[in-house]
């Protein structure tokens, strides 16, 4: 892990999990398509004091887990026409 990924904290707000280095700045989102943090479109914009609330990396895991399983399963490739 990168010294920057050390230096992030985990965000929810509204169903979405994001990463950056305070609740208020958030600059990653993650994808559960791409199964990874994403650069966060509005990276930068400082949020509001309510703006979302911290979670453990437990917690974090556990709604990547939950947005991974929601995905629809891709055929393999043997099953591709």
């Amino acid at each position: 892990m990168s010294n920057t990924e050390n230096a992030m904290i985990f965000i929810e707000n509204e169903g979405a999990l994001f990463r950056g280095p305070a609740r208020g700045v958030p600059q990653e989102v993650w994808s559960a398509r791409e199964g990874r943090f994403v650069p966060y479109g509005q990276a930068g914009q400082i949020k509001p004091v309510d703006w979302g609330h911290t979670l453990s990396e437990d917690e974090a895991q556990a709604m990547m887990d939950a947005a991974r399983a929601e995905m629809p399963s891709r055929p393999s490739s043997s099953e591709q026409i």
